[in-house]
């Protein structure tokens, strides 16, 4: 497993010469790309590593979220933070159904309550 430390300050030297703006966007780009690889690699962990990682640089990513969610309730069997990570799509998205995440969180989050009830 990589050292987060030395993964984020690599990417923000790679970055570094940009403005901030601009640098964290690279850097959420970059994140992005290691999750969706490592979704494709079935390399569950990394791909939760990486979502830990993104959400820390943009904690309104909603797909993070969402994706943080159904890893853990689909891979990890971790109802907490299942539960935990599909509100919070709900409650950045403001609750707005029409919003793809919102939407997708609110069904899953039914779809789990109703389980462990």
């Amino acid at each position: 497993m990589f050292d987060e430390k030395m993964v984020s300050a690599i990417l923000r030297h790679v970055v570094g010469g940009e403005p901030e703006g601009e640098s964290r966007a690279a850097l959420s780009k970059a994140f992005h790309r290691q999750i969706e690889r490592a979704l494709v690699e079935e390399r569950w962990h990394f791909a939760a590593h990486f979502c830990d990682k993104l959400l820390a640089e943009e904690p309104r990513d909603l797909w993070a979220w969402l994706l943080k969610a159904d890893l853990s309730w689909y891979r990890f069997r971790d109802a907490k933070t299942a539960v935990d990570c599909y509100r919070r799509v709900l409650i950045l998205g403001g609750f707005e159904s029409s919003n793809a995440c919102v939407a997708q969180a609110r069904v899953s989050l039914e779809q789990l309550l109703e389980r462990l009830a």
